[in-house]
């Protein structure tokens, strides 16, 4: 019964997304065809690649080399803080079963867990059965 439940929320959402792709497409249709939208893009595509120049000479200066570096290394470190966080969440989650706690101020915090659907696995048969995996036999 869940499976199908799921299997019929998978294809209502393909279906949305179709019907969404094919309005996209007939606006998009519309605005490829209008003189007035053609000259706006190309005067907007113009004064990007000239504000990207710009923004570029500014960001190469020796005084900002220095803040380029540190956005980029406190980016990666902030990537695997959040990476590592989830898992700690999911731990704590798993065990707890609780999806708020106290912060080290006293605020209570609440945290989401959430699935996503990834394309392209296998059928689940074919591992074994739901959940299951033949990998490696």
């Amino acid at each position: 019964m869940e499976v199908d439940q799921i299997r019929n929320r998978i294809a209502e959402l393909e279906k949305n997304q179709k019907e969404i792709k094919a309005a996209k497409d007939a606006i998009k249709q519309q605005l490829e065809n209008d003189l007035e939208y053609v000259q706006a893009r190309e005067e907007a595509k113009t004064a990007n690649i000239k504000k990207k120049q710009v923004k570029d000479t500014i960001l190469n200066l020796p005084e900002n080399q220095k803040y380029v570096e540190e956005i980029k290394n406190n980016t990666q470190d902030l990537s695997v803080l959040k990476d590592i966080l989830s898992a700690e969440l999911l731990d704590f989650y798993q065990k707890s079963n609780k999806e708020e706690f106290l912060d080290s101020e006293g605020k209570i915090r609440k945290f989401k867990i959430g699935a996503t659907l990834v394309k392209g696995a296998e059928r689940y048969e074919e591992q074994g059965g739901f959940g299951q995996s033949n990998k490696g036999e």
